[in-house]
């Protein structure tokens, strides 16, 4: 029941008067909960006007609050609840569709309409409501065929329900229903998103163990390439050192070989006649 689908020309419809307020306005015209009497092929009825459930100039107390006086308005309680969003506008199942003039204009059943134009979710709220819909054309108020199979269907689904009305408590029990969805919606949520970060976290912790790893694994290559290094150029001071040793040695050698052939002395030569 949304602002603007035409829940005031629908009342209006199915009295067959004005009696509620309806005029094309992006806000909503109904503010109070109504009730009006009237009949219908010859049977009481009683019609209650309600603001939208997604009226944004009231709060969502003040929505709240006027449900519940809705169904005190038709103590012991409503025999049903008509949501009525206009065609074309949304794409979910409802209990009554408005707009029907759309569809007469362009030669098209409701059910064609539901089948060819409406997506799953819409399809799963006509299954949900018993698969119970129906069209209003608010533009024919004389049309009284409409509001009296209206009626049939209503009186069918009492039947069904063994004419019971629906009651405060049975609001309650659905917000409290609801509520419970809300909750466990909420705590899904939660869990999803606690999940996440669990899992963000698990892979910012590999993530930094594989990058310490791979500079770990950098640092001892680099350390054992400079160890190479080091290594090498060791081996290469000892070789030079050895090399100088040598060439010391066989300097010093040559050097005492000279000093020994200057200190011999020289030899005697004899000539016999």
């Amino acid at each position: 029941m949304k602002t603007g689908c035409g829940k005031s020309s629908t009342g209006n419809t199915i009295l067959g008067r004005d009696e509620f307020t309806a005029k094309s306005s992006q806000m909503s015209v109904t503010k109070c909960c109504k009730k009006v009497e009237g009949e219908v092929n010859g049977r009481p009825v009683f019609v209650v006007d309600t603001p939208g459930l997604f009226d944004t100039s009231l709060s969502p107390e003040g929505v709240q609050e006027e449900l519940v006086n809705c169904v005190s308005l038709l103590a012991p309680g409503p025999h049903v609840f008509l949501l009525v969003i206009h065609i074309g506008r949304f794409t979910f199942t409802i209990v009554l569709l408005t707009g029907g003039d759309t569809l007469e204009h362009d030669r098209e059943s409701i059910e064609d309409y539901i089948k060819n134009n409406c997506d799953d979710s819409f399809k799963k709220l006509i299954s949900d409501c018993g698969n119970r819909y129906h069209v209003f054309n608010n533009r024919d108020k004389q049309n009284h065929t409409q509001v009296i199979e209206l009626i049939a269907k209503i009186e069918s689904m009492m039947k069904v329900n063994g004419r019971r009305c629906f009651t405060n408590k049975m609001l309650q029990e659905s917000e409290t229903a609801i509520r419970k969805e809300m909750q466990k919606i909420l705590k899904e949520k939660e869990e999803k998103m606690q999940k996440e970060k669990e899992e963000m976290e698990r892979k910012y912790k590999e993530d930094m163990e594989a990058m310490k790893k791979r500079i770990d694994e950098e640092r001892e290559k680099e350390r054992i390439q400079r160890e190479k290094e080091l290594e090498k150029m060791r081996n290469k001071i000892r070789e030079e050192e050895e090399k100088r040793k040598q060439e010391q040695e066989i300097r010093e050698n040559e050097k005492r070989e000279k000093e020994a052939e200057e200190e011999r002395p020289p030899r005697k030569t004899c000539n016999t006649p």
